[in-house]
């Protein structure tokens, strides 16, 4: 199988954060700091739709808090648009998985199961192939953290990446916890290190706050397997235009 995102493709995804049930944003990544931007997720998604965007990226908070679950909403937003959807947020078992892989989500996203149980990420990788599957790389510095970024751990982000591509892990999607929701540009020198030295395609996210960030990870990927951006709060905010952004992102 072909996969979607290769090398020569950047792909904007614009992101959805669910909690009960709302888009919102936290700032890096804390509970108590969240912004509510809409309660209708399904008119969120059309407006990406209509603007261009391809993909969509959607977070379940309070999957990934251990607070309950999204999941259904998530099954009904993917049958409702024709944009490819990516999510994320408390999957960390083969039914977690099965039950959001069978529906119409085309790829899921591997956070914290990755570190704690790298047999998932194999085994996810043998069932529905490396195009359906992506592992979160969500750190401080070069701490990964897991539980909703409730928690550090032992390990090396540029050790974990590299065993994760040994894996079979073909896509990551690393976020600077530091810089997400704040706005100051996306960390690109670990972004382009963790492709380098992993081999991974990356996608970056946490910390695009204009359009010119988008055109700088443009010229990133130039020189490293870049391959995408997740946008949020800055489309919300009306820091980015999602039209302008995808044609910024345009070879």
């Amino acid at each position: 199988m072909v996969s979607e995102i290769t090398p020569r493709e950047l792909t904007l995804f614009p992101a959805i954060d669910l909690r009960r049930g709302r888009c919102v944003r936290l700032e890096q990544g804390a509970a108590d700091r969240e912004t509510l931007y809409a309660t209708d997720p399904f008119q969120v998604l059309e407006d990406f739709a209509y603007r261009g965007a391809e993909w969509v990226h959607i977070v379940d908070l309070d999957a990934a808090f251990g607070e309950g679950s999204n999941r259904d909403l998530i099954r009904r937003l993917a049958q409702s648009t024709s944009l490819k959807v990516q999510t994320g947020g408390g999957l960390r078992s083969d039914e977690d998985l099965q039950e959001v892989l069978d529906g119409p989500v085309r790829r899921a996203v591997i956070g914290t199961a990755a570190v704690e149980d790298p047999q998932l990420v194999a085994r996810a990788i043998e069932r529905w192939g490396a195009d359906r599957i992506a592992v979160g790389l969500d750190a401080r510095g070069r701490v990964p953290a897991v539980r909703g970024w409730t928690e550090g751990t032992a390990t090396d982000l540029f050790d974990l990446a590299s065993s994760l591509t040994a894996a079979g892990v073909r896509t990551l999607i690393y976020t600077d916890i530091d810089r997400d929701g704040m706005l100051v540009g996306p960390n690109l020198d670990t972004a382009a290190e963790l492709a380098e030295r992993s081999g991974a395609e990356i996608v970056v996210s946490g910390g695009v706050g204009k359009t010119e960030d988008l055109s700088l990870i443009a010229a990133a990927a130039e020189r490293s397997a870049i391959v995408g951006v997740i946008v949020g709060k800055a489309i919300y905010e009306g820091r980015v235009d999602l039209a302008e952004g995808l044609q910024r992102l345009r070879r």
